[in-house]
């Protein structure tokens, strides 16, 4: 099969496609998710119902629109998202998705406790309803998951799909359009975290995304991002499993956390340090390259 199956593109004609899939994709996956369900029969708040809707929303609403987007309009399809060669110093964003956590651990609490003015009540109390619809949902989920289902389907797939979504193609293409990688990158994280329709977790969430397109953009390759979702993730579905099995009694929520002034500023610093030396690294990495050329 030759790549692209659409011959000519214009980048508009390109967004149009990309929007057609996308919401077709997510349309298609929720209705899927609930004719299965009623099939199934237990209701749309079963457990595995639930997994089962998880499943199709992940594979059809957010991993298929990017795959058979690229395929129609670039010609090396793969290689443009960024499915390359995974950089060894690029596995240093696992060490820091949890340096991080005293910091995000910080902003998490701080975004929980804003308060809206009294004029926007109404708008305060709805995003409030929906924070506790997302974790009371999000709990029944986790806890009632065994751990390898819950790994596979809130660890990889979640990770695989969301950031060939958001990452190889979204934050691809807002880089282009404002010709500017780190305006790309902030637009893509705040696109990220707001998608998830949790007003009380978007900061947190927000940081998670600039950390993931960062990484991104430095490797060039969709697996470091991949791998350092998927820890963020895993370790959640993880910290949960244990929760439940009695080994450990914690909020899982809370991992991180900590008052100590120091110790939140200290977590920023070594976190923006670990990205500041995968830079350089990089940066070393093409110097050699152009040499040896």
């Amino acid at each position: 099969m030759q790549f692209p199956l659409i011959k000519k593109t214009t980048f508009g004609s390109r967004l149009l496609i990309f929007l057609l899939l996308l919401i077709f994709g997510l349309v298609f996956s929720s209705l899927l998710g609930i004719l299965i369900s009623m099939m199934r029969g237990g209701g749309l708040m079963s457990i595995t119902n639930m997994q089962i809707t998880q499943v199709c929303n992940q594979v059809i609403g957010l991993l298929l629109p990017p795959l058979l987007y690229v395929m129609l309009v670039y010609e090396k399809p793969f290689n443009y998202l960024g499915c390359n060669e995974l950089p060894k110093w690029s596995l240093l964003g696992i060490v820091a998705m949890f340096t991080v956590l005293p910091f995000n651990a910080w902003v998490a609490k701080w975004n929980e406790n804003i308060v809206f003015p009294e004029s926007m009540a109404a708008w305060e109390s709805k995003l409030k309803a929906l924070h506790g619809t997302y974790e009371t949902t999000s709990d029944l989920l986790m806890n009632g998951s065994n751990l390898v289902i819950g790994i596979v389907i809130f660890g990889l797939l979640a990770a695989i799909s969301e950031e060939f979504l958001f990452r190889s193609v979204i934050q691809k293409a807002l880089v282009k359009l404002f010709k500017n990688a780190h305006i790309g990158i902030i637009v893509t994280a705040l696109v990220f975290s707001a998608f998830h329709t949790d007003f009380y977790g978007f900061f947190p969430r927000f940081i998670l995304g600039l950390m993931l397109g960062y990484m991104f953009w430095m490797s060039g390759s969709i697996w470091a991002s991949i791998i350092m979702h998927f820890t963020n993730n895993a370790t959640i579905v993880m910290l949960y499993f244990l929760n439940k099995k009695e080994v450990i009694n914690i909020d899982v929520e809370s991992v991180g956390s900590t008052n100590n002034a120091f110790f939140i500023i200290l977590s920023l610093v070594v976190t923006v340090a670990i990205f500041i030396v995968c830079n350089r690294l990089k940066e070393a990495r093409h110097f050699d390259r152009s040499v040896t050329q």
